[in-house]
């Protein structure tokens, strides 16, 4: 009983997310809407942070089916590249409070091993090796998400829609670019 009560609290807190923001996520509201004591979320997570950390790794995990589903088709490099950062893109401005919760600096990956593992899948979506890849390889992978959270950031905010120029257009001339000997 206590991994479905711990999953209720869980998905409680990620509507609340969803309706009202960060902000609306209180431990006693997550045990009000789940239909429990508004003490219950206290006993499976020691404070609000350890809460939002666990709705942290199952956005993560959501982001890395929903980026596998688009990238895993695809066959080449060029094309895989694309439908990475298209499906990241797409996640983060089709799901705002929960990009903005796994993104934000309380969830550091390496203080959240939950999150790590999390951010993993989605690399392993791309065929990427973490744990065997060297230096090289590892920045490599930090470029690719750096550049994918950097377009995902400019869109959600708008901040090219008013010149005409979406994310596709971005996505397009950095696949383009990456794909140059």
């Amino acid at each position: 009983m206590i991994d479905g009560t711990r999953s209720r609290l869980i998905e409680s807190a990620l509507t609340l997310l969803r309706e009202q923001g960060l902000e609306g996520v209180t431990l006693r509201a997550v045990g009000e809407l789940a239909g429990l004591s508004r003490m219950a979320p206290y006993r499976h997570f020691a404070d609000k942070k350890a809460l939002l950390a666990a709705v942290a790794a199952r956005v993560m995990t959501d982001i890395a089916a929903h980026i596998a589903a688009a990238v895993l088709p695809q066959s080449g490099q060029e094309e895989r590249l694309r439908a990475f950062y298209r499906s990241y893109v797409e996640y983060a401005v089709e799901h705002p409070e929960e990009y903005r919760l796994v993104f934000s600096s309380m969830f550091v990956a390496g203080r959240h091993p939950e999150v790590e593992q999390a951010i993993d899948e989605i690399m392993s979506a791309l065929s990427v090796d973490i744990a065997g890849g060297g230096r090289r390889d590892k920045a490599a992978l930090a470029a690719l998400l750096a550049s994918a959270h950097g377009v995902a950031e400019l869109v959600t905010v708008g901040d090219f829609a008013h010149k005409g120029i979406g994310a596709d257009d971005i996505i397009d001339v950095m696949v383009s670019r990456a794909a140059r000997p």
